[in-house]
């Protein structure tokens, strides 16, 4: 031992961590930090599933709104009347994109009005929607919907049953059990819900 005029200092044994401290200091640290970043990553997809489901009910509520318009100007600067808007999911699923189309008016009522047949119709898209980068449209039951207006009604194509609910699910591509739900009365209005979290 060294005496000192102040204390008296052991130089047998020195303070400080010894390298199994550290090392599961380390450890600790290492596992913390894994579970932080594994939560950000799935709470980040299940945000942009939110964002795509919300942007998908925004389109249908757009389209219910353009369904208040009369006509369209087609390509070469002519006018065609229109009978109602609609969105269009090709059947084959999984889908990475829709459509958003005009259904132009095709038949006359007996009472005069001008009709369209109420289901999307090659060379009708008005624009092409693309799902979000991971994630896809997996389910729905029906096509194609129109609102035709002035209410605007809701026909779904194939027809559903009164009662019955149109549907579009949206799922993150590699976590199955993670969807958005959209469900669309025959009323025209429109609700949703997340599932799986």
């Amino acid at each position: 031992m060294i005496y000192t005029k102040y204390k008296i200092l052991n130089t047998k044994y020195k303070r400080g961590f010894t390298l199994i401290e550290m090392m599961v200091t380390l450890g600790i640290l290492v596992f913390i930090s894994t579970m932080v970043i594994a939560y950000s990553r799935r709470g980040e997809t299940i945000n942009a599933l939110v964002r795509q489901g919300d942007q998908m009910i925004f389109e249908l509520r757009r389209t219910q709104d353009k369904a208040m318009l009369v006509s369209q100007k087609t390509s070469d600067g002519g006018a065609k009347e229109i009978c109602g808007w609609g969105i269009y999911i090709d059947s084959s699923m999984p889908q990475e994109k829709y459509f958003l189309f005009s259904d132009f008016c095709s038949s006359t009522l007996p009472s005069g009005e001008r009709a369209g047949n109420g289901r999307y119709d090659e060379g009708e898209e008005a624009e092409t929607l693309t799902i979000s980068r991971g994630l896809e449209i997996f389910e729905t039951n029906f096509s194609s919907i129109v609102f035709i207006p002035p209410e605007p009604k809701v026909k779904f194509s194939p027809y559903l049953n009164p009662g019955v609910n149109g549907r579009i699910a949206i799922r993150i591509k590699d976590q199955p059990n993670f969807y958005y739900e959209i469900l669309i009365s025959s009323a025209g209005q429109i609700y949703k819900q997340v599932q799986g979290i």
